[in-house]
């Protein structure tokens, strides 16, 4: 059987964010910035084919251009850390960092804040999450054809990580060709 692997990368596919890694031995890097990228990658069968096309790209690049815009212009913080307490304050955001070699505290506006599920903003969980959040917003014509996503997450030339994932089956029932249901 043949692989046809779809690779799908475009200029707006970008997000600007500011974040800090927290590291294991409890050092944590100063909050700064990265212009940030997306690519998705999706592999199906030339047997899954309707007249030749997996999916339109259009329908594609809509739906990671929404999980960049979620994103872009917005400090990243970790919901999920052992090491960083978020309370409300009003208008922002009040953001305490404390590991054994780090104390640090932020009040940032809640307008320029995404928490997110995951305990370190680093480019490996970015990868993850933003493979789970394409997944959540796939279509489910494409996610009728495609068996594998990957999705690759750069931080700039030379960094960047990869993960794949099995696409669940979709419930949508593809339409009839030839009176014939596939």
């Amino acid at each position: 059987m043949t692989t046809l692997r779809v690779r799908i990368f475009k200029q707006n596919h970008r997000f600007a964010a500011a974040h800090f890694t927290l590291y294991p031995d409890g050092a944590a890097e100063r909050l700064h910035g990265h212009n940030y990228s997306l690519e998705a990658t999706f592999d199906s069968t030339s047997a899954s084919l309707d007249g030749g096309i997996l999916a339109p790209f259009q329908v594609v690049k809509d739906s990671l251009r929404l999980v960049c815009e979620a994103w872009h212009e917005r400090v990243l913080l970790p919901g999920l850390s052992k090491f960083v307490s978020i309370t409300e304050a009003g208008d922002n955001y009040e953001v305490r960092l404390r590991t054994p070699l780090v104390n640090k505290f932020y009040s940032l506006p809640k307008e320029d804040v995404v928490i997110l599920d995951i305990d370190n903003v680093s480019s490996e969980n970015m990868a993850v999450l933003s493979l789970g959040e394409y997944l959540k917003r796939m279509p489910p014509a494409l996610q009728a054809v495609v068996k594998q996503v990957t999705m690759t997450v750069s931080e700039g030339p030379g960094s960047e990580v990869s993960v794949q994932a099995d696409v669940p089956p979709s419930p949508c029932v593809l339409p009839k060709q030839n009176g014939h249901q596939q």
